[in-house]
């Protein structure tokens, strides 16, 4: 009788809970297709088929928004079903995190079954977004533009006929508290909201108003001038005057019962993804978390102590000594700069160091990049790192009349730097090390700077590099330009304004 009870027990949480056992027990795979890179732990039909989705939805934003450019890097997915982890990263109830990081774009995103077992990638769908958006236009876009569309763009599902169906009255409801005050918060918001509660307020408005603006006729224009407006350094509020009468829009989008035209999409002709998949070591599985906090630099010293802990772990795991020694360089960085530094702390991107009684330290990220390199002698990011840490130590010890050194430098970057789709960090820190040492980058070097802003325009350390460059080479309008199109971004609109001066 018990064995006949354990065994009902069994057959009823096998039934019950189908997905979450094979959750547990799928092994992590890295995926990769033309576009993208994809890490979860879900088996391998499942991610090969979700790739090809995703392959699919990337056309579907590209015929719907056209580019302007392509971007060379391929965005890297880790997927959860658990939200719990997301948030314990980020401090905040996200289901989904999506960055164009200087030194890649990653996002961490939700992908977990329903009561059906269904998976539903709309959180994939909405980073998708974000990184056309960001990395496809030259105009940089406020907050509401990126969050509205993305979201908008989020609502997406896939029809078993391949059709995308976008804008679903079931998961876009209808806009609540629309006002012209809430209009006009949303449209000043500059920061990442502190509370959950205001960054849900804020993107209920961004959704009811972003999605018309870009897709209904009789709106035609509007946002584009509005985009012309913020890129061309006017104020949020002088910007936001390009919308029109804020209080008859705001009474129009509260009486609307449906946020945005709903869109069917077909992707023709159909297609087939080049994708390929393979299992995740045991360091790389143990680096997910780790390794986003690391870029959101949320927690600094906390996230370099779960990095060295990691290499007692995994002590022949290049990767992980590299992680470990960008944890260390990262602490290095905000010591000498009383934050995080624009441009990595280089040119004249900060003004002055912070003087510190008791500067943090280079000496373990020193070390721990020369052991992942020790190990991996190949490993690119670690060659990048080093380079940094090197051109930092001449820049501070003010020598620039040091030609192998620098020479040393350039060394580790040059392969790098020569495909700076890829590798756009590279190629910008390799034209800097011309700049430090006194001496005009030649033309080689700064096509690459070009280029690699060119594919990353959404990256705001690449657009500022580009923009110095050009100051420092006489092509003042251009400068200009591009450095006025950073006065709405509060994490580089004092370096801008600094070196607009130097442009007159």
């Amino acid at each position: 009788m018990a064995s006949r009870l354990v065994l009902s027990l069994l057959i009823t949480l096998w039934l019950v809970l189908p997905f979450a056992v094979r959750a547990q027990t799928a092994p992590w795979l890295r995926a990769e297709s033309d576009h993208y890179v994809v890490h979860a732990s879900l088996q391998e039909g499942e991610l090969r088929a979700l790739l090809q989705t995703m392959e699919e939805f990337d056309r579907v934003l590209h015929g719907l928004m056209p580019s302007e450019t392509w971007h060379g890097r391929k965005p890297e997915f880790t997927l959860t079903d658990d939200p719990r982890r997301i948030a314990r990263m980020i401090d905040f109830g996200a289901s989904a995190v999506c960055d164009s990081h200087a030194e890649l774009p990653m996002a961490y995103v939700l992908f977990a079954p329903d009561a059906k077992g269904k998976r539903d990638p709309g959180e994939i769908f909405y980073c998708l977004s974000q990184f056309h958006l960001e990395n496809s236009f030259f105009r940089p876009k406020p907050m509401w533009v990126a969050a509205g569309l993305s979201h908008y763009f989020g609502t997406a599902v896939r029809t078993e006929e391949g059709l995308f169906v976008i804008g679903t009255p079931r998961r876009l409801r209808p806009p609540e508290g629309i006002s012209r005050r809430a209009l006009a918060e949303a449209l000043a918001v500059q920061f990442r909201h502190r509370l959950e509660s205001d960054y849900a307020r804020f993107l209920n408005v961004s959704r009811a108003l972003a999605s018309p603006l870009l897709l209904e006729d009789r709106f035609s224009g509007i946002l584009d001038r509005y985009l012309d407006a913020y890129a061309a350094g006017q104020s949020m509020e002088n910007a936001a005057r390009e919308l029109g009468d804020l209080d008859a829009l705001a009474q129009e989008l509260a009486r609307r019962r449906i946020v945005a035209p709903v869109r069917r999409v077909q992707v023709a002709p159909a297609f087939v993804a080049n994708i390929s998949v393979r299992p995740m070591r045991a360091d790389e599985i143990a680096l997910i978390e780790p390794r986003f906090e690391r870029l959101l630099e949320t927690r600094l010293e906390s996230t370099a102590g779960k990095l060295r802990n990691l290499t007692r772990r995994h002590p022949e795991s290049a990767l992980v000594w590299y992680e470990f020694a960008a944890a260390e360089y990262a602490r290095v960085q905000h010591s000498d700069f009383g934050g995080r530094p624009v441009f990595r702390g280089f040119g004249f991107s900060n003004g002055e160091l912070i003087v510190l009684a008791n500067p943090y330290s280079d000496a373990e990220a020193w070390r721990a990049v020369n052991r992942a390199l020790a190990i991996d002698p190949n490993l690119e990011s670690a060659q990048r790192l080093k380079a940094e840490i090197m051109l930092a130590r001449l820049v501070r010890e003010g020598n620039p009349d040091d030609p192998p050194s620098y020479d040393e430098v350039r060394a580790l970057l040059k392969k790098q730097a020569r495909d700076p789709e890829r590798h756009p960090l590279a190629a910008a820190l390799y034209h800097q090390t011309y700049i430090e040492q006194g001496r005009t980058p030649p033309h080689a070097a700064q096509k690459q700077l070009e280029r690699a802003f060119l594919h990353n325009a959404g990256v705001g350390d690449f657009r500022y590099a580009q923009a110095t460059a050009l100051s420092r080479r006489g092509e003042k309008e251009m400068a200009r330009g591009l450095l006025i199109s950073m006065l709405n971004d509060p994490a580089f609109a004092a370096a801008a304004w600094r070196a607009l001066e130097a442009t007159q």
